[in-house]
Formats: structure tokens, sequence, C-alpha cells
């Protein structure tokens, strides 16, 4: 394996080439990649380097992957690159930058001195709170109900009151949503509501605000510590790069993958948006699993040529576009992405 592959890890202003030092994925170094004002940061990696990687792997690379960033937030604002992202040597590096230049700048002066803040609000102690809705009337109320009742209805009973039980754990959970996160609200300029991890979490929720506003936001939260005292723990995560409010997603293309999807399709070397939507509604039509009722081949074939649009149809953002191999391999694409 070569190390031909550059890892991204996030883009940032300037025109200086720098290093950071050996804090990189695998220990490599992180350096900059320039291009008119605008930085990639990268390390060097295996062009295959995320292939065939077990999960306990890329967690470690995405715990590097973080802490890579957060170093650079010290001296600089970085907005982050999706996980993951690897691409073939630097001037593919610098043709994503040229690519993407205008949306590259308008994300960094969007994020410009922002941060992001995680609060984490938990019950200390969940079984307590369990216990106490264990004790309200109406689950007090369910279990006299069942005490003379058949084994079966017992068992009914049991079921019912446990998805009570949850349904009034949530009631509960919202009821303290609704006042720990209208202060922190007023402060952000934008929040992001996270997946719960379990039932003891509260809230998991991003807040994007002013750099110098991080004093404030942790002046609210031990306020709301005070008034809720042992019943809520709180946590901040933080300063860290606005994660959950803007990333850029860097894609390039597999020229064996789309000229089998463009050979699938019927469709020339040279083609247009148009000739490929015409072509995919052609094809549907005449292959459509309506027509071979019971055909397992038939239906694999529809699947297939469905999943070849998809393909050609994110590579062809232009009005025209050419299937030539070298065409393909220069391909790059970036999008920045808003949570």
């Amino acid at each position: 394996m070569t190390d031909k592959g550059r890892t991204i890890y996030g883009l940032m202003e300037g025109d200086e080439l720098r290093t950071f030092g050996a804090i990189g994925i695998d220990g490599k170094e992180v350096y900059t990649v320039p291009f008119k004002g605008t930085s990639a940061i990268a390390s060097n990696m295996p062009q295959d380097g995320f292939t065939a990687l077990s999960k306990e792997a890329l967690l470690r690379n995405l715990t590097v992957y973080q802490s890579v960033i957060e170093q650079v937030m010290n001296e600089h604002p970085v907005v982050p690159v999706k996980f993951g992202t690897l691409l073939q040597g630097d001037e593919t590096v610098v043709r994503i930058l040229k690519r993407g230049r205008d949306q590259i700048v308008q994300g960094l002066k969007e994020m410009k001195n922002k941060i992001e803040v995680d609060v984490v609000a938990l019950w200390p102690d969940l079984n307590a709170v369990l216990a106490e809705i264990g004790r309200t009337d109406e689950i007090t109320a369910l279990k006299e109900n069942a005490a003379s009742d058949s084994e079966g209805a017992v068992l009914e009973m049991r079921i019912n009151a446990g998805k009570r039980v949850k349904a009034l754990l949530d009631e509960k959970r919202e009821s303290l949503k609704s006042v720990i996160l209208p202060p922190l609200m007023n402060l952000a300029e934008k929040h992001a509501i996270h997946p719960l991890m379990d039932d003891g979490m509260i809230m998991n929720a991003a807040f994007l605000i002013q750099k110098e506003n991080a004093p404030r936001l942790e002046g609210i939260v031990s306020g709301l510590d005070r008034r809720y005292e042992d019943r809520i723990n709180f946590r901040i995560i933080g300063p860290l790069p606005p994660y959950s409010f803007r990333t850029f997603e860097i894609k390039t293309a597999d020229y064996g993958n789309l000229n089998h999807a463009r050979n699938l399709l019927q469709l020339p070397e040279e083609t247009t948006q148009q000739e490929i939507r015409d072509k995919y509604w052609q094809l549907t039509k005449k292959f459509h699993p309506d027509k071979f009722p019971g055909d397992r081949e038939a239906q694999k074939y529809f699947e297939k040529i469905n999943q070849a649009y998809k393909l050609v149809n994110d590579y062809c953002q232009d009005t025209s576009c050419s299937f030539r191999e070298t065409d393909i391999n220069n391909w790059v694409s970036i999008t920045a992405v808003g949570h």
C-alpha cells in the first residue's frame, strides 16, 4: 500500500503551508494544503485506509479525527469535513478547494467566531424516578384492579402498566425540557436535538453560539444545576467545532462503478441530464415488476436500474456530462451540509 491517500479532517482560512505535528490517524503528520485563501487539513494514509477496518479501529480513527479538529481549532476556526473522507493525493485536494471555493468561503464565513457547545441533562438515579412514577394514582390503580384478576389478566396489566410508565416518563422528560431549553436557546443562534442514548437521559442538545458567549452559557447551566440540585445532573461538552450545524461532504467518482451504471442505462460516453432521465424512464417502464409478476430476476434487474440511475444522477450535476475515464477520475464534488 502507498501513502498517496489523504485523510481530510476539516477546512480553514489561510494560504500558509503549516504542520501541526504527528497527531493524525496512525500517528501521521497533520498539515495544510492551501489554495487561494482556504486550506484543507490533511494527513497521509493508504488509499484504501478506511476499507475493511474493524468497528474498534473505526472508532479509534473517529476519536483521532475529532481530536485533530479540536486541536487545530485552538488556533484557527475550522469547519469539519465528513469523517472517513479519503482523497487521492494533494492534487485532488487542491481540485476540491478550487471547485468548491465559493461554498467553502461562505461556510467559513458563516461559522466564524462560532462554536458548538453540547449540553446533556440526566437523571442521576433513573430507578428512583421510575419508582416515583409507579406510586402515582394512575399506576397504583392499575395494580389494584389486577389484584383479583386471572393470571392472563395480570400479565396484560403488567404490559399496559409498563407502557404507561414509559409514557409518563416521556411526559416528565418533555416537561423538564420545556424549562431547560428556552434559556439556552435564547443565547444560541441555532440548536439541534440529538437522540437520547438511554432512558436516563432527559436532554441531549447542541447549541451554536458566539465564542465570547461560552461563559454565559456555562452560567445558565450552572443556574439550572442549582435549581434542580441533585435531581438532575448537567454536563457541558465543548467548545467544539460546529459538527452539528455545518460540515463539508466531499465525493469522488469510481470509473468502474460509473461505467457499469452507464452501460446498464444504455448511455453514450457523452450525454445530457435530459437523455439520462429519458433513458431511465424507458427502462423502468419496460422492466417494471408489474409486467413480470413473480419473476425475482426481473425485480432484481429493476432494482439495478434504479441504483444505476442514482449513481449516474449524482455524478451528472451539470447539464451535460462525460463518462470518459479521465473525466470521471478527475471529478470531485463538495457540498456544505447544514444539520
